[in-house]
């Protein structure tokens, strides 16, 4: 049997379009003798579609669409397998619609049905036959390789994750040179086919690169990154067929994919707003210069528009120089990259604002975007920000609020990081000019995010002074540290190294973080390509406490307590068993005539020993009663009318407690 994987980026949810083109893929792969085809899992929902799925008119037009296309590849003779999310029970599910003979099956929801009359589990991943080849599908490789049933020949993985810095395995097959996928695959022995999707959805990003593996862990075809491509494999279940050579692979590398990524987002994210335009201001930083460059392999040097806003407050000769460097900058760079500069002159703010010049600081921003609005509504154009993470970590208020279908490509990533992203993007071809990919744009970028920050706390001279001094003794990449290991993997206070040198400096970066959530609302779409963005992070608006350390307390945690709670259970269980214990004793004692004494005697273990010895000599005792009177015939008590003991029972007179009983 052929299978094709059809790696095709459209439009989120254009049900009708990505029918039309998951048909023409039909049709090319059946002309390729394929009998099944695979279409990528977040075309027609994205990762997210929140209540979308729960939307009746949505399921209505995907149902009816899927059976349009069911019935066109029931015609060519090819099972189609289309994922999407819908809901099930009130519930959102990953659903695997299988189009076979003019049919939509709904293959999970339809499984789980069975299964639960059955009493089994619901989602484990289904199996079924194709052309006499025995399939599972997946959409958790890693969990259900592992899982599978004997004698499943090909495990088809939808990949549903989208690009992840911190996970190598999201970049498909750019992650298998480095060993992903192989060893399971070639220890399971199937064959193994992984659906990449390709483009952006909303914030999600995806590199492509699907392939099939061999039942021996060897990567027999695959399909190009960051493109449209169709991948078609024949499966040979016992029989060996070439394979690419490691040198064949694409080898993940870092900065490359991460620039490649944010290119075809920001390619997609400008198509799905309804333009082919890009409009940015032009600071003259490294933030600005390198998102200029990005829009240009976006969209080409003709669809981008950079902004130019001259300076008016200028008291001294040296910031007149600055500001002559930095529009001579700007102007360079838009030249090398070929793409039109409208230059503005900033207003007074003073004839604007009723307040004084000198306490201007922070006010420039917002006649930037009032100019940046205007220059996009005029054009057409989507309005881009060069903001990164870190300026949404400390300083989100720098932005005032997202424009119209604003987006910012560096939104998720830290400020630090643009060097070397520029660093890579320039052995291509210098784009950046090369004084502005250094540590020292970095530093400045870095100085202008922390004067806002401190800024923000102008009414109280004493606090922003203590924070200035704070913060101006961190490097960059010190204050980039703090914010990734707290943001991205959730590190407290007293887990992140930096603290234990600097404790002060880093609870304020922690507060700074926290205090701009609200802000942090209103900003632009960013695309997530990092472990965790500020949208999955989300805190309450309103939260007043941060995080200021243990101070040495020791660590509390829900398991801990808990386990404390048990504990004090059982001990108030083995202190209620002693008491009893010893009330019942101390009941017995006074029934027996034993005195405390020899009650706590029979307490020790020599008392014990006696105890148990004693009990020996008794059994032996009565045993030797019994046999006797077994003997002499036994004694019947309702044949004697006068109570008194018979002369065969005086064996028994040792034992006067037995004898009366």
């Amino acid at each position: 049997m052929k299978i094709a994987l059809a790696q095709i980026d459209m439009r989120l949810g254009d049900i009708e379009g990505i029918c039309s083109r998951i048909e023409s893929q039909a049709l090319l792969a059946r002309e390729q003798d394929a009998r099944l085809l695979c279409v990528p899992a977040p075309l027609f929902g994205g990762t997210a579609p929140g209540m979308l799925a729960e939307s009746a008119g949505y399921v209505h037009d995907l149902l009816a669409a899927l059976s349009k296309l069911a019935g066109h590849c029931g015609r060519l003779g090819i099972t189609a397998l289309v994922p999407a999310v819908v809901s099930h029970e009130d519930a959102p599910i990953l659903e695997l619609f299988m189009l076979k003979k003019g049919r939509v099956v709904p293959v999970r929801t339809l499984a789980a049905l069975r299964r639960e009359r059955a009493s089994e589990e619901l989602w484990r991943p289904v199996v079924f036959d194709v052309d006499g080849v025995r399939l599972a599908v997946t959409f958790d490789a890693q969990r259900d390789l592992e899982e599978l049933p004997q004698g499943v020949d090909v495990l088809v993985y939808f990949q549903m994750a989208p690009f992840n810095l911190a996970d190598e395995a999201t970049a498909a097959v750019a992650a298998v040179a480095d060993g992903h996928y192989r060893e399971q695959v070639a220890r399971r022995g199937l064959w193994f086919a992984c659906m990449a999707p390709v483009g952006g959805f909303d914030d999600a990003v995806f590199t492509g690169g699907s392939f099939v593996m061999d039942d021996s862990g060897r990567v027999v075809a695959a399909a190009p990154c960051f493109e449209e491509a169709l991948l078609v494999q024949e499966i040979s279940r016992g029989v060996t067929v070439p394979c690419l050579e490691g040198h064949e692979l694409p080898h993940y590398e870092r900065n490359e994919w991460l620039w490649e990524a944010l290119r075809l987002g920001l390619a997609d994210a400008v198509d799905a707003l309804g333009s082919s335009r890009i409009a940015l201001v032009l600071a003259g930083d490294l933030p600005s210069s390198l998102a200029a460059a990005l829009a240009v392999d976006a969209l080409g040097p003709r669809n981008v528009i950079g902004l130019f806003i001259a300076r008016q407050r200028i008291v001294t000769p040296s910031q007149e120089a600055a500001e002559a460097v930095r529009a001579q900058r700007v102007r360079d760079l838009a030249s090398h990259l070929g793409i039109r500069l409208v230059e503005r002159i900033e207003p007074d703010a003073t004839l604007v604002l009723d307040r004084d010049a000198a306490a201007q600081l922070g006010n420039s921003s917002a006649f930037d975007r009032l100019f940046l609005a205007d220059l996009a509504r005029e054009e057409g154009a989507v309005p881009v920000s060069a903001i990164t993470k870190t300026h949404v970590a400390l300083a989100p208020t720098m932005i005032e609020g997202a424009l119209s279908g604003e987006v910012a490509p560096f939104g998720d990533v830290y400020l630090t990081a643009l060097e070397f992203l520029a660093r890579s993007r320039n052995r291509a071809g210098e784009v950046v000019p090369r004084e502005l990919v250094s540590l020292k744009a970095v530093a400045m970028s870095m100085s202008e995010i922390v004067a806002h920050a401190v800024w923000s706390e102008r009414t109280e001279p004493s606090y922003a002074g203590k924070m200035a001094e704070l913060l101006a003794g961190l490097e960059p990449s010190q204050i980039d540290g703090v914010l990734e290991a707290h943001v991205d993997r959730g590190l407290s206070l007293d887990e992140i190294p930096l603290a234990t040198s600097e404790p002060e400096a880093c609870a304020l970066l922690l507060m700074l973080v926290r205090r701009g959530e609200p802000a942090r609302r209103a900003l632009p779409m960013a695309f997530a390509v990092s472990a965790c963005s500020f949208e999955v992070r989300a805190w309450p608006r309103g939260l007043a406490w941060s995080d200021l350390g243990r101070k040495g307390a020791e660590q509390l945690t829900l398991a801990a307590v808990a386990q404390a709670e048990i504990e004090r259970a059982e001990s108030r269980g083995a202190e209620m068993n002693a008491r009893m214990r010893s009330e019942l004793m101390s009941l017995i004692s006074g029934l027996l005539g034993i005195s405390p004494e020899q009650l706590e005697e029979l307490g020790t273990e020599e008392g014990q020993r006696r105890l148990g010895e004693g009990i020996a000599r008794f059994e032996s005792h009565m045993q030797e009663v019994f046999g006797q009177m077994a003997e002499d015939g036994g004694y019947d008590a309702s044949d004697d009318q006068t109570g008194q003991i018979p002369p065969h029972a005086s064996g028994m007179r040792g034992f006067p407690f037995f004898s009366i009983n």
